[in-house]
C-alpha cells in the first residue's frame, strides 16, 4: 500500500485547470486561444459588484468573442472557454460555484449569470425609471432619446410593449 503525504494531497492537480466541457463538441483537430486575445478578454472584466451591469458586460464580451472564429468550434463553445477569463472577485467565485450546475450550456450559464448579478429589485427600479423618464428642461430631444435608449438596453427584456415605450417617451 502506497503512503501519500498530506502535502501531496493538498497540491493542486492539472486536471482542475481545464474548465468544464461545453455542450457543443469541438471538431477541430487542434486549436489555440492566443494569449493576446485572452488578455483582451481580461481587460473587460466583471467583478460582480453592485455598480456593474452584467448585461453590459455580456454584450461587450460576446462582441469581442464574435471577432474570433476557430474552424471546428462553435461560437458558443468559444464563449464558454473564454468567459472565466473575464471574471474576477465575486463573479469568479460565483462562476466556480455554478459552472457544474449548467451542464456545459452557454445560454443557461449566461441566464444564471444575469440573474445572479442583476437583482429583481434592480429590474423593478429600471422599469420604473424607464416609465417615468422625462426630458430635462435644457435637454435636447436627441439627448433624451439617447438616455431613454440606454435605459431600455441596460437590463433584461422588461416586457414593456413598444407602444407603451413610445407613449412614455
Amino acid at each position: 500500500m502506497e503512503h501519500i503525504s498530506i502535502q501531496n494531497l493538498s497540491a493542486p492537480k492539472g486536471e482542475f485547470i481545464e474548465p468544464s466541457q461545453s455542450s457543443k463538441p469541438i471538431t477541430a483537430f487542434s486549436f489555440e486561444l492566443r494569449p493576446g486575445f485572452i488578455a483582451m478578454v481580461r481587460e473587460q472584466y466583471f467583478s460582480g459588484f453592485d455598480a456593474e451591469n452584467p448585461y453590459y458586460h455580456l454584450r461587450e464580451f460576446e462582441q469581442l468573442c464574435s471577432c474570433l472564429s476557430i474552424a471546428g468550434m462553435a461560437q458558443e463553445t468559444l464563449r464558454w472557454k473564454l468567459f472565466p477569463f473575464s471574471l474576477t472577485v465575486k463573479a469568479k467565485q460565483w462562476y466556480d460555484h455554478n459552472i457544474v450546475k449548467v451542464n456545459g450550456e452557454w445560454e443557461l450559464l449566461r441566464d444564471r449569470f444575469c440573474l445572479a448579478f442583476f437583482l429583481i429589485s434592480r429590474m423593478a427600479s429600471l422599469r420604473k425609471e424607464i416609465l417615468n423618464l422625462r426630458q430635462g428642461e435644457k435637454e435636447s430631444v436627441g439627448a433624451a432619446r439617447a438616455r431613454f435608449s440606454k435605459l431600455t438596453q441596460a437590463g433584461p427584456n422588461l416586457s414593456i410593449p413598444d407602444h407603451v415605450l413610445l407613449q412614455h417617451f
